[in-house]
């Protein structure tokens, strides 16, 4: 008899640990399966954003008029001290303007006269779809593509 309730007291305190483990580990999953939706809705939340700037990027191919605005406004406030390519001394001759078209790819020439735009002006912009960029090219400012292609102009001499 004493044998029977010595293993029938085991069997249930086996049973109640059992339990307290499975209460634990779900406890464990629960919390693994929020943790999760949190991560989720995390990536959820960025692939949105990234999907907004892919698509804004990708409508972006030319200058609007608010990038021409933003381009007179960044100019007034730089005018005194212009960035390398808005110099004086980096502006293109009529033999040079003359090849800085849209649709017409850069040559070698051309190339060695790109400079880079300034951050704070390139903050102001929207950002170039993938694959292109803003430069400063003899006092233009200019969207090009990778493969040195001209998508547009901004010429600062005739808009200020």
């Amino acid at each position: 008899m004493k044998a029977r309730l010595w293993t029938a007291g085991s069997i249930l305190f086996l049973f109640a640990l059992s339990g307290v483990a499975m209460q634990a580990q779900d406890r464990g999953q629960d919390q693994d399966h929020q943790d999760q939706g949190r991560h989720d809705r995390g990536n959820n939340r960025n692939q949105s954003i990234q999907y907004r700037d892919d698509q804004q990027r990708q409508d972006h191919s030319r200058f609007d008029d608010h990038d021409r605005q933003v381009t007179h406004d960044w100019y007034n406030e730089h005018r005194d001290h212009p960035p390398a390519g808005l110099r004086d001394r980096d502006r293109l001759t009529q033999e040079y303007e003359s090849r800085l078209r849209e649709g017409d790819v850069l040559d070698r020439d051309m190339r060695r006269r790109i400079h880079p735009i300034p951050v704070d002006y390139y903050r102001r912009l929207p950002p170039p779809p993938r694959g292109y960029r803003y430069v400063f090219i003899g006092g233009h400012t200019c969207l090009i593509d990778s493969g040195y292609r001209v998508h547009d102009v901004i010429h600062f001499e005739l808009n200020f």
